[in-house]
């Protein structure tokens, strides 16, 4: 039987309302069951002795997806649309970053996996959006949602994925309180509006033929995937209880990282001109070289030596 996060009353599956003080459960079911208690089956990955430090931190990664993962199929099982979009992997980095960030200013990997999944359902929207924009039809090997369901269900379907992301968010105003939970809510609704306005000003750059300058290729990178990248590393610290300072770090950390993997995509892009894409893979380098800097100012742990490791590797597709 679950229990009212604000009471501890018991209540049923298909309560909305508690009974006895009335908060409302909708959401709240849902991330109870994801928050009441460990997983009683080890989901530890097993690492190949002859790996090196890189190929241990992918391999060690995959701990920190699986939960996430499996929690999004489960409750999406009978939606055939949300389904495809999950196994197209294209949140993963969502499901690491929060908890590997909630663990490098010393919280548990375990109190940030309702962030990880709200975060993930969160880029898994905006890939959408983005492939819908492009008229992308294929990404490795498999067709986009759009082109797989058509616009009439994936336009709805993004939509609805950021609806619910906000929803598993708000688990957090009985775990942190109003005040901090507002704050991680405003971290994400600011990334996405940035992300969004930049996407816009990139698309309409193209459509006037419009030639950017290179300091205006690096605002748009930043504003596309570095601030989406540093809402998971701020959140997560959040969550984690860091210091402001800890907080701040991160939130550089992930803007760095992030950047630096746009301009990493757009320095192998075509239809930028080789002088662009020149600076562009060696600005992004440059970047990556900042991220590291930030993790070397965090306390050394398990997780700052992983945080340290995947900036390295940021040369792989993250969102």
């Amino acid at each position: 039987m679950t229990k009212c996060i604000n009471c501890g009353t018991e209540i049923t599956g298909t309560q909305r309302y508690c009974s006895n003080c009335g908060t409302f459960l909708k959401d709240a079911l849902l991330d109870v069951r994801f928050l009441a208690s460990p997983p009683t089956v080890s989901t530890e990955f097993s690492i190949p002795d002859d790996s090196n430090e890189l190929m241990r931190t992918s391999y060690e990664l995959v701990n920190y997806i699986r939960p996430v993962n499996s929690k999004l199929l489960e409750l999406h099982k009978d939606q055939a649309a949300v389904c495809y979009a999950i196994n197209m992997n294209d949140h993963l980095i969502g499901a690491v970053i929060p908890q590997i960030s909630c663990e490098a200013v010393g919280g548990r990997s375990y109190d940030a996996l309702v962030l990880a999944y709200s975060y993930s359902l969160g880029l898994i929207a905006g890939r959408i959006c983005d492939d819908i924009m492009d008229r992308t039809n294929e990404r490795r090997g498999k067709n986009t949602v759009w082109r797989e369901f058509g616009d009439p269900v994936a336009i709805p379907l993004a939509l609805r994925l950021v609806s619910e992301m906000f929803e598993a968010l708000s688990a957090y105003d009985s775990i942190l309180g109003r005040t901090e939970s507002d704050r991680v809510m405003r971290t994400f609704r600011s990334a996405l509006a940035e992300s969004s306005l930049a996407e816009e000003q990139e698309k309409l750059a193209r459509r006037s033929k419009a030639d950017l300058t290179f300091e205006e290729g690096i605002k748009l990178a930043q504003g596309k995937r570095g601030t989406l990248i540093a809402a998971g590393t701020t959140a997560g610290a959040i969550v984690g209880r860091g210091s402001e300072d800890e907080i701040l770090l991160l939130k550089n950390y992930g803007l760095y990282m992030g950047t630096a993997n746009q301009l990493f995509d757009d320095s192998g892009d075509p239809d930028y001109p080789k002088s662009y894409r020149e600076k562009a893979l060696a600005e992004s380098r440059d970047l990556t070289s900042e991220a590291v800097k930030c993790t070397d100012k965090l306390k050394p742990t398990e997780a700052q030596r992983k945080l340290r490791n995947l900036s390295k590797i940021s040369e792989v597709p993250l969102i």
